[in-house]
């Protein structure tokens, strides 16, 4: 019976050869006014590194006619063309005859590679294919793309002080390495794009600096698009993240952009005598893992929007950890869903005393059934409870089920009952397109529930807060 099925496969095969695989037995046109037609007319590439080359992109030829085109399909530039193409496995600065049968298409595949220009805005660079017919006449397809210089890192260790600048960007390949003794600065606007799992390692003080107005970006290399509408920069796992060492202290993260990683920052286990991190009118956004992993350190979080991890937005393992003017919302859709802030004054069998976990001022919510959860031991033999359990929720927005815990007061339930719930405090939530805008929707009920402060002046936008009820969160309202 499988001998008949396989004789039977391979005569239908040999069939369709017949049918479609002899040009001849199909009717060609010569026919100017039968063109072919494009999916696009112009095929744009989004700003390719020098030096390193692109994704390939591509496009379809259609033959909508009834007769088979015949073409010959060639760069306009020649082989001074920074392009490439592809044609039905055909690959060539010029592609003799290519066939397109009636009623069907083909692909044009296009990658670009532009040489480096030694300047530190990026450089257009064009060409056209051009799609020649038998009879003289031709049709073409634009092609563009933005060279950009970059300043390339390979495993690169920081043994003294130095000054990352916002003229050109980074690529990071592997680890970017602080060493111990060593403070790397980085300026305002400075880009910093990473490879596949390379990451920042800092035994040493890393000093970011940026504006609300002039953002630091650390995000993946990745430039091209998954999908037609889904660029890889939406996505999380696109490299590393940012660890911090036992040994380290002082670094501080203002005007930043974090995201896309596997994690956010996260610490070794440290000490409390000394500030380990201060984290200021940040953004750490959809990462794999935790956006914030802080391990008995002393750190401050203000004024930044901590939103979508595959783990915890804010994971705390005791320590004296500070949150104000904090958004920490969770809407990952990717795994199940975990908890935005997790606390914890015990690893195993080791306790690991909470100092102080203070969130003020903050939005907490996302689509787990509960936003803040952990194991926290209220009294342990020998210490006083508080040093052991000392946390506190107030004047914030939270999704919780625990509404009745003594160390949350001054607070507004985020529950299915409320006029806006979850998603729908904020602008624009959306899984379907992977886009999320955390400022606050008109009717949210973290608007007008936070207590001013003149610390806090000025929201992550640089938006002045009123003197007396602001609104929860690191985004004052402001109408759209």
């Amino acid at each position: 019976m499988m001998v008949k099925l396989r004789n039977m496969a391979v005569a239908l095969l040999l069939t369709a050869v017949g049918a479609y695989g002899c040009s001849e037995e199909v009717p060609f046109t010569d026919n100017p006014s039968c063109k072919a037609e494009f999916s696009t007319d112009t095929l744009s590439f989004d700003t390719v590194f020098t030096a390193i080359g692109s994704a390939t992109d591509c496009f379809k030829i259609y033959n909508r006619h009834e007769s088979g085109i015949r073409m010959d399909v060639s760069l306009v530039g020649g082989n001074d063309s920074p392009f490439r193409i592809n044609v039905d496995g055909q690959s060539g600065i010029v592609i003799s005859d290519v066939v397109i049968l009636p009623e069907d298409s083909a692909y044009c595949f296009v990658s670009v590679s532009i040489d480096p220009h030694d300047a530190d805005n990026p450089v257009l660079v064009m060409d056209s294919i051009r799609f020649a017919r038998k009879d003289g006449s031709a049709q073409y397809v634009r092609l563009m793309a933005y060279g950009q210089d970059v300043i390339i890192l390979r495993n690169e260790k920081i043994v003294s002080n130095r000054l990352l600048t916002s003229s050109r960007p980074y690529l990071i390949y592997d680890t970017l390495f602080v060493d111990k003794n060593a403070v790397l600065g980085i300026e305002a606007g400075t880009r910093m794009y990473f490879h596949d799992r390379s990451m920042v390692r800092v035994a040493g003080k890393i000093l970011a600096s940026g504006t609300c107005d002039n953002m630091i970006v650390m995000r993946g290399d990745r430039l091209d698009n998954l999908l037609q509408d889904v660029p890889y920069d939406l996505l999380a796992g696109r490299w590393g993240g940012i660890l911090i060492d036992s040994c380290s202290f002082g670094n501080q993260f203002v005007g930043c952009d974090i995201h896309g990683g596997t994690w956010g920052i996260k610490t070794d286990t440290a000490s409390i005598v000394r500030e380990k991190l201060l984290v200021n009118s940040s953004i750490i956004h959809n990462v794999s893992e935790d956006c914030l992993q802080l391990n008995y350190c002393r750190s401050r979080i203000y004024n930044s929007q901590i939103t979508n991890s595959g783990g915890h937005c804010v994971s705390l393992l005791g320590g004296d950890n500070s949150f104000q003017f904090c958004t920490i919302a969770d809407f990952y859709p990717w795994t199940e869903k975990l908890s935005a802030v997790d606390i914890r004054n015990k690893a195993d069998s080791a306790v690991v005393p909470i100092v102080n976990a203070g969130f003020r001022n903050c939005i907490i919510t996302g689509s787990a059934a509960d936003e803040v959860t952990g194991l926290v031991v209220d009294s342990i033999s020998g210490q006083r409870p508080e040093d052991v359990s000392n946390y506190s929720f107030s004047h914030s927005l939270i999704h919780t089920l625990d509404t009745l815990n003594r160390h949350f007061h001054d607070n507004v339930w985020d529950k299915e009952d409320n006029p806006v719930y979850g998603a729908g405090n904020f602008r624009h939530i959306s899984s379907g397109d992977y886009r999320y805008d955390f400022h606050l929707d008109s009717l949210s009920l973290a608007r007008f529930n936070a207590v001013s402060s003149d610390a806090f002046r000025y929201d992550l936008d640089g938006v002045e807060r009123p003197d007396s009820l602001a609104d929860a969160g690191c985004y004052q309202y402001v109408g759209k």
